[in-house]
């Protein structure tokens, strides 16, 4: 996968740069947002617009995120061969968590 779909070697970095948050995050408790950002990824930027669902208490927050990444639409190769058979997208799954800092 990192060397034949990813190119790792040419291309060692995946980043999401969040721009903007639609939605509205309570000050305590769960929310559920839409978060926009930039997806790079195999040398090229996409605009993404994933769900979140996030969480605030008094001692920090905590954030959940599920999406697809379309890595063939992409132009990334499909490493399907005739035995095996793998989506042309693939499901990402992220959990962040920090320490509010009160004034």
């Amino acid at each position: 996968m990192h060397r034949e779909v990813l190119e790792s070697e040419h291309y060692p970095e995946i980043i999401f740069r969040p721009d903007h948050v639609e939605g509205a995050v309570a000050a305590e408790g769960k929310s559920s947002v839409r978060v926009h950002g930039i997806f790079s990824i195999h040398g090229t930027d996409h605009e993404l617009t994933v769900p979140a669902e996030v969480e605030m208490r008094a001692d920090g927050w905590s954030a959940t995120v599920h999406f697809a990444i379309p890595y063939v639409k992409w132009g990334m190769k499909n490493p399907s061969t005739l035995f095996l058979r793998v989506s042309e997208s693939v499901e990402i799954e992220l959990a962040a968590a920090g320490s509010a800092v009160r004034p």
